[in-house]
């Protein structure tokens, strides 16, 4: 027994611990909980810096965005509405239709900050527009086929031109991801299949079906095919040597040539090639007959 304590006191002292243990707790738990408070407030506060898209993009770039999905929306009801004006619908109206509509769907999904990532993987941060790729992959082989039908192509010559713009802008798009130097073999890869679209695009000028107006469509579509591993190497995939406004603008300015204005060139002169709606079909089937 501890002396000077009697019975008495031990009790009392016994009903203040269970009074005020449940106290303290509570003042334990307050304590936590404005720590945590505060560490949350300080975790927020260190968030709001993080780089969120589109929110973040210059002016310039939101409008460049813009002007690309609005351009292609546009591009699309035209082809549409000029393939419903015919007595018999076109395939090369309808092939000319879905890729401005591909391409009005990629502006608009990185207008909206979805198709855009924020990559801090590489030596500087860059900002990737992986839904250009995803256009690129649709719009493209599309006018290509267009330019089939009008030369006459046969499947072989159709595909393997199909196939290296496939594999120039897959190319492109896995080096745009990786890092370090191992993005310019994936660069290069994408150059060497742009030369051989250049080169076989080349070849058709000398076909019999070439006429003055058809060619302008090989020029637009070389022109096109050209810039855009340059753009890859000057832009933010490569060496940033351009300004995100300055590669975004090009690259909008650049499509719509070689999409809209290719469109509008083909289907207003359309009757000028001579392709008869029967010859479509058979320019994509002569190869299996």
């Amino acid at each position: 027994e501890e002396s000077g304590i009697g019975p008495c006191t031990r009790r009392l002292v016994k009903m203040n611990h269970r009074v005020n243990m449940p106290q303290l707790f509570l003042e334990i738990l307050q304590q936590n909980g404005t720590a945590a408070a505060g560490g949350n407030q300080t975790a927020s506060a260190g968030g709001a810096g993080a780089v969120s898209f589109p929110e973040d993009y210059p002016n310039s770039v939101k409008h460049f965005l813009l002007l690309g999905a609005i351009g292609m929306f546009i591009g699309a009801v035209c082809f549409y509405g000029l393939n419903y004006m015919r007595e018999k619908t076109s395939l090369s109206h309808a092939v000319t239709f879905l890729l401005t509509c591909s391409g009005a769907i990629a502006y608009y999904s990185m207008w909206s900050g979805l198709g855009v990532t924020y990559k801090t993987t590489d030596t500087t941060p860059r900002v990737i527009f992986w839904g250009r790729y995803l256009g690129h992959l649709i719009t493209y082989p599309l006018v290509l086929v267009d330019i089939s039908i009008v030369f006459k192509l046969d499947n072989a010559q159709m595909i393997a031109l199909v196939g290296y713009d496939l594999v120039m802008f897959m190319s492109g798009w896995i080096g745009s991801v990786s890092v370090g130097s191992h993005k310019y073999m994936w660069w290069f890869l994408s150059f060497i299949f742009a030369v051989l679209v250049i080169v076989q695009l080349a070849s058709i000028l000398s076909s019999e079906y070439a006429t003055d107006n058809s060619k302008m469509l090989i020029y637009i579509t070389m022109f096109a095919t050209g810039v855009f591993p340059i753009l890859w190497l000057l832009g933010s995939e490569g060496t940033a040597a351009l300004g995100l406004s300055q590669e975004v603008g090009i690259a909008c300015i650049t499509d719509l040539i070689a999409t809209v204005g290719f469109g509008l060139y083909f289907l207003l002169n359309y009757d000028s090639f001579g392709v008869e709606e029967s010859e479509e079909t058979e320019a994509l089937t002569n190869q299996y007959v």
